[in-house]
């Protein structure tokens, strides 16, 4: 063998330096180390056990599985391995700042991954003779991440976090005696002697540690529970409102076959549409899209609905219905706006159209040039213009919002006007099938009016 392989292999670790023969006398010293595995494992069974419950809480498990590499450390050094503790200090170090990040929710932290590779490379370099220096540098770089963690925490001012800040602070200072750097520094042992037992100070700060954090994560989780319960109560009780005001079904007008669909991306959608017959015969079409999604938009949508009602009563002509409906959500739409169409259709097929920054409608496939105003709530004293046009017997309109040319599927791809128009042919059902297949990413709703033919026309036929 040449003397460079014959030198490398005399520094390779052998099982001598793993573990070292412990006498009876020094078991029994060694006593609190079985309490501190079995506290530790403890902790961690119950980390992972709400985790098994909460799957969105990472923290618990990450936290369940440190408190169990460091149980793992106890009973490593109660069986002799104190001189080979270092690496597994090494591999626990970058878990630990993951955990820190976690808990203590600072942003932008992804730079504390660059520990990882230092740390595994002390964790095998660290046997060989040349690189024995290295041993306790994962724990003075995991306490400085942790310092600067803390400090961002902290400048963040959140009150939920500053126990948990407190917390961890604690920590670091105790674990600091890990350090051989520290040690000969301080002249400080990391072991308590106390009526001939030898209490370690870093396992029952761990121990605290996480009996600690357990009682704020639990707290935390718990407040979530309720604020996600509640939100699902809010959702559930605005979709409620929303049911009873967009119909699921349109009335039968004499004159006109009708058909929606309305196919919402949330529990609330932030879409609408009307359909209101008119006295002397014909009806009253809308069609809107309230900016935003949730509970807001859902709010919106129920106000516009009330809002249109109530106007259609004193009007129908659609320029003054959506001048109404501007100063009726002026100022409540919180930054936020509404494109909508209204549609007068008489029952000899005469249409009177006015648009708020809408999709302009299709007429047999072919979309409709008209004037379009500014969307609702947007500002004050806006006028909108008219356009007219005549539906002959057969004719189709279709009528939708931007869910439908808005649909985008695996790649990211749109559905696209082209293909929307190429759609506008087919029924309303047909019609968000197609956009809901495609990928569905935003409220769908899709309404077709048909003027019906004449009898005597069809008998011509």
């Amino acid at each position: 063998m040449t003397a460079p392989f014959a030198s490398m292999a005399a520094s390779m670790p052998q099982l001598k330096d793993f573990f070292d023969p412990v006498p009876l006398a020094a078991q029994v010293a060694n006593t609190p180390f079985i309490v501190y595995a079995v506290l530790l494992f403890s902790l961690a069974i119950a980390y992972m056990a709400l985790w098994r419950t909460a799957r969105d809480y990472r923290v618990f498990r990450n936290m369940g599985i440190y408190l169990a590499m460091c149980a793992v450390q106890v009973i490593w050094v109660y069986e002799g391995g104190g001189k080979s503790n270092w690496a597994l200090i090494a591999v626990t170090g970058p878990v630990l700042v993951v955990i820190a990040g976690e808990a203590l929710r600072v942003r932008n932290r992804r730079w504390t991954l660059l520990i990882w590779p230092f740390s595994l490379f002390v964790a095998c370099a660290g046997w060989f003779r040349g690189f024995h220096f290295l041993r306790s540098w994962p724990v003075d770089a995991s306490d400085l991440i942790l310092v600067v963690l803390i400090v961002q925490c902290l400048r963040a001012g959140r009150r939920r976090d500053r126990p948990i800040a407190a917390a961890f602070a604690f920590f670091m200072c105790v674990r600091a005696t890990l350090s051989e750097d520290v040690q000969a520094i301080t002249h400080a042992s990391g072991v308590v002697v106390i009526g001939g037992w030898r209490w370690a100070v870093t396992p029952p700060a761990i121990v605290l540690l996480g009996a600690a954090t357990l009682v704020i994560y639990v707290r935390d989780l718990v407040e979530d529970r309720r604020e996600k319960q509640r939100m699902a109560s809010e959702l559930a009780a605005g979709r409620a409102v929303q049911q009873v005001l967009v119909p699921e079904s349109v009335p039968l007008i004499p004159g006109f076959e009708i058909q929606a669909v309305y196919k919402p991306f949330g529990e609330v959608g932030g879409d609408f549409f009307m359909i209101l017959p008119l006295a002397s015969g014909g009806m009253l079409a809308a069609i809107g899209d309230v900016s935003g999604k949730g509970m807001q938009a859902g709010m919106m949508v129920s106000l516009l609905v009330g809002a249109l009602e109530s106007l259609a009563v004193s009007t129908t002509e659609p320029a003054a219905l959506l001048e109404g409906l501007n100063r009726c959500i002026l100022g409540r739409s919180r930054g936020g706006f509404t494109t909508c169409l209204i549609l007068r259709m008489a029952a000899d097929g005469a249409v009177t159209m006015t648009n708020a920054g809408h999709l302009s409608p299709y007429r047999n496939g072919l979309e409709l040039s008209c004037a379009s105003g500014l969307p609702l709530g947007i500002s004050e004293g806006v006028k909108y213009a008219e356009t007219k046009f005549q539906l002959a017997s057969g004719d189709r309109l279709t009528l939708l919002t931007d869910g439908v040319v808005e649909a985008r599927d695996a790649r990211g791809e749109l559905l696209g006007f082209e293909r929307m128009a190429a759609l506008t042919a087919k029924q309303a059902a047909e019609i968000a099938d197609a956009a809901q297949c495609w990928g569905q990413d935003d409220d769908i709703t899709v309404v077709t009016v048909e003027k019906s033919r004449e009898k005597g026309k069809e008998n011509r036929e």
